[in-house]
């Protein structure tokens, strides 16, 4: 039996981010494999000192790196309110791991990281945004550069984040990229770029909350109270817009709003708006599961929207570097209509319902695709 090191984004209290996490790690264990997560936890060091090996290739610029300044201290101050909640939802998150997610002792520096002796036949850096540019961090351990040199190198819907690498960024890209034998990325645009900037080839595959299907997500939902049809909002980047268009789909079908907060503190104070702040990952799956309708600008918030088959909207705004996780997704589907920019006009007729026996059908072939990719990059 293989035994395969999992490298991604995991412990950040973000649904998306743990969930899929959690279902590369799950998947590869019910396929025969001996897998786990290296859990990398380097931001979650109070007393973490900068070295030079910590610190990122790229330079953000004042305006990001003030905004990655400022962003926590506004969680916490926005959380003060709330903070048994925000408590109670840290244990579920805590709590879905310990039951679900085998993995390493937590690593909180990137040298202890480098000194680590792993054992691991195969080692694979997983999905999300963890060859983003914009992150101000180091990023070169999520291209395997930690892992010995005679070891299976492979990457999983690993995600770029935006749509190019600045020129400046791509010799030093191809040479990480170059470390890695078998790649495969979350977007089309993924491929493009680790084709044009590499030696390498990449194979378009599926976020991995797509290799579990609905009924297997269905055995980790905890089902909701919520006993009145329902229109869900996740949504990460707020506007007007997308409320007033909730308040619309929900008058004319009789729904009630119920919206999943990003953080633990209500995100929305209109009347009549039901906001969820301690859901943990369980919770999260089962309101996607029982939702009428579904609201988001969320990248996974349409995965588990298309996995549920629950109708929806996901709302983006023109200007975003990484509108192509959504369109890619749902363009290879043959739903690029359930996407909406912001200020676009939407006639109620068909927004409640959604056909899915074709979505369904090329679902299944892109899971069974990826899932070969997957098998094949670890059995070389």
């Amino acid at each position: 039996m293989k035994k395969i090191g999992i490298i991604t984004i995991v412990h950040v209290n973000n649904y998306g981010a743990d969930l899929q996490a959690f279902a590369l790690q799950h998947k590869l264990n019910q396929l025969g494999y001996d897998a786990e997560l290296i859990n990398y936890l380097f931001y979650k060091n109070p007393k973490f000192k900068p070295t030079k090996r910590s610190q990122s290739f790229i330079k953000l610029s004042l305006k990001q790196r003030i905004k990655e300044f400022v962003y926590p201290y506004f969680k916490i101050v926005k959380s003060l309110p709330y903070l048994q909640q925000k408590k109670l939802r840290d244990n579920k998150f805590s709590e879905f791991h310990k039951l679900n997610t085998k993995q390493t002792k937590e690593i909180n520096t990137i040298d202890k990281l480098y000194a680590s002796k792993f054992d691991y036949d195969v080692y694979v850096v997983g999905s999300d945004q963890v060859w983003n540019p914009n992150t101000n961090i180091n990023i070169e351990p999520y291209f395997l550069t930690f892992a010995p040199k005679d070891k299976l190198k492979i990457s999983y819907a690993s995600s770029f984040g935006v749509n190019s690498i600045p020129e400046i960024h791509q010799e030093k890209y191809a040479s990480l990229l170059n470390n890695i034998d078998k790649i495969g990325t979350r977007e089309k645009t993924g491929v493009e770029i680790v084709n044009n900037v590499s030696e390498k080839t990449a194979t378009w595959v599926l976020d991995p909350t797509f290799l579990l299907n609905k009924k297997e997500w269905s055995e980790f939902a905890v089902s909701t109270d919520i006993n009145k049809p329902y229109l869900l909002m996740y949504v990460l980047t707020d506007s007007d817009y997308i409320s007033n268009l909730a308040t619309q789909i929900a008058d004319k079908h009789n729904l009630q709003i119920v919206r999943i907060c990003k953080n633990a503190f209500v995100e929305d104070k209109s009347e009549g708006v039901i906001n969820i702040i301690d859901a943990g990952p369980r919770e999260y799956l089962g309101l996607f599961e029982k939702a009428s309708f579904v609201l988001t600008t969320s990248f996974h918030g349409t995965c588990f929207s298309v996995n549920f088959n629950i109708p929806f909207f996901t709302i983006l705004k023109k200007n975003k570097t990484n509108n192509s996780r959504q369109i890619d997704l749902l363009a290879d589907l043959g739903i690029e209509d359930r996407i909406l920019f912001v200020d676009d006009i939407v006639s109620d007729e068909g927004v409640i319902s959604i056909d899915f026996t074709k979505v369904n059908l090329k679902l299944e072939k892109n899971r069974a695709n990826s899932l070969s990719f997957l098998t094949e990059a670890i059995s070389n």
